[in-house]
């Protein structure tokens, strides 16, 4: 909101039009994507809180864009003023500083995660055992959203001991300074052997390295991916067991019916008779809600039909 305030105060159309993508980006792709199971069961202060978002959203951007405003104004409120011209400025609600860190926090964790699963070469649809994340504690109140957003059964919050170091010279820098005495500093940066001082700075073979003079990386211990940017660091722990296996096997399935319903035409809320492989009997539950199987039979190999 006071982004759009200052953006109308300045006249900056550049800056109320970046202050509401980000703001649609926000609503779209995390509140309402993290809420759809919230939708579906119709839960009615998920879809109040939807509404007036919305509605808020679209009195502050009337005055740049006037008729779609209005025209969507005229198919959300129906117990209001006839446009949103109308409606005049929103108030703004106290901000809950606390609730507004822990998930900004938590979305930097999220996005980490992605960052390190992509390193890994593993299908979020594939559940790991646990995700160990080093600074940021702010978000530990929100593990569960991290968990279901990682596809991880646990959130630990601590030290992160599942990375390697891994030194280089900086040779532009480097090599000018310490001319012959460049090739056994280098080997025992690459062989570990040197000494952590503090803000980035090496003690290795007598020389003293500042930051600029080494390039240092960060890397997971096998059998972990780690990613880190600005004092944040998370680690996913990449073993796999049967129960896992399992329920990755049960997520592709529900993934496949999801894109044969949508191949086949039905439309979003028809109801399913599903053939399921046995193996994924255990899951038989789960995957019928997720698809809307009114109906599950085992089977040889996945199979749809309208029930």
């Amino acid at each position: 909101m006071a982004e759009s305030e200052s953006a109308f105060e300045r006249s900056s159309t550049p800056a109320l039009t970046t202050a509401f993508e980000s703001y649609v980006e926000d609503l779209s792709n995390w509140y309402i994507r993290r809420s759809r199971r919230r939708f579906w069961d119709g839960e009615p202060e998920a879809l109040e809180t939807l509404w007036w978002s919305l509605v808020q959203a679209l009195r502050v951007v009337a005055p740049l864009m006037p008729f779609l405003a209005d025209h969507l104004w005229r198919a959300l409120v129906l117990d209001g003023p006839d446009s949103v011209h109308l409606a005049g400025w929103p108030e703004p609600a106290a901000a809950d500083e606390t609730l507004l860190d822990e998930m900004v926090a938590v979305r930097r964790v999220v996005e980490l995660g992605r960052q390190a699963r992509a390193q890994s070469g593993l299908k979020l649809r594939q559940p790991l055992r646990r995700l160990i994340v080093q600074g940021a504690e702010a978000a530990r109140a929100q593990a569960g959203e991290i968990a279901e957003e990682l596809s991880v059964k646990e959130v630990e919050f601590g030290p992160v001991e599942a990375t390697e170091l891994r030194v280089k010279p900086n040779l532009p820098l480097l090599g000018p300074k310490l001319g012959k005495e460049l090739g056994p500093v280098r080997a025992k940066l690459e062989a570990g052997e040197f000494e952590e001082l503090g803000d980035g700075r090496l003690r290795v073979d007598g020389h003293e390295l500042s930051p600029e003079e080494v390039i240092v990386e960060r890397r997971g211990k096998e059998g972990w991916a780690v990613a880190g940017e600005d004092g944040l660091t998370v680690a996913l722990d990449l073993a796999l067991d049967a129960e896992l296996e399992l329920e990755g096997h049960a997520r592709e399935a529900i993934h496949q019916v999801n894109t044969m319903r949508k191949e086949a035409g039905l439309e979003i809320t028809d109801r399913i008779a599903l053939t399921l492989p046995p193996e994924l009997a255990a899951h038989e539950e789960w995957i019928a809600r997720e698809t809307l199987a009114s109906r599950v039979e085992p089977g040889g190999e996945l199979q749809i039909e309208k029930a």
